[in-house]
């Protein structure tokens, strides 16, 4: 069965003939129906494409891993933090006073964690990028 919109909206397109736009309808139906067609590959080609298909295309790298320079400020920063909520810091909440308890650092440049009562906090120091110009 013909659809001749289909056929007249072809011609106009494409620019083609009525028999060319009846060819190409077919070749599109033959394709769309899985049948052999003249443009199909040879069994040498299909097997080219299949060793292809198969191989990895992008070789995948594990990743990089960079070691980080010390930051020395950042260390030292933490450093006084850890002293200060360890020994000299006491918080008044309530008509009660509450000192810092189990002060650890969790990362040595980055991250503290300590309690106050029942309470437990994290600290994170993050140095800012310098703005650029």
């Amino acid at each position: 069965m013909v659809d001749e919109k289909r056929i007249a909206f072809l011609m106009k397109k494409l620019g083609i003939s009525r028999e060319e736009a009846l060819d190409l309808e077919g070749y599109d139906d033959d394709v769309d129906h899985n049948r052999k067609t003249e443009h199909d590959l040879t069994p040498e080609q299909q097997k080219v494409v299949q060793e292809m298909n198969r191989k990895k295309e992008h070789k995948k790298y594990g990743s990089v891993h960079r070691e980080r320079k010390p930051n020395d400020l950042k260390i030292a920063i933490m450093a006084e933090l850890v002293d200060f909520l360890s020994n000299s810091c006491e918080f008044t909440v309530n008509d009660a006073v509450l000192g810092c308890e189990n002060v650890e650092l969790t990362n040595v440049s980055r991250m503290l964690h300590f309690c106050v009562g029942e309470k437990e906090f994290d600290l994170q120091l993050i140095e800012k990028r310098p703005k650029k110009d």
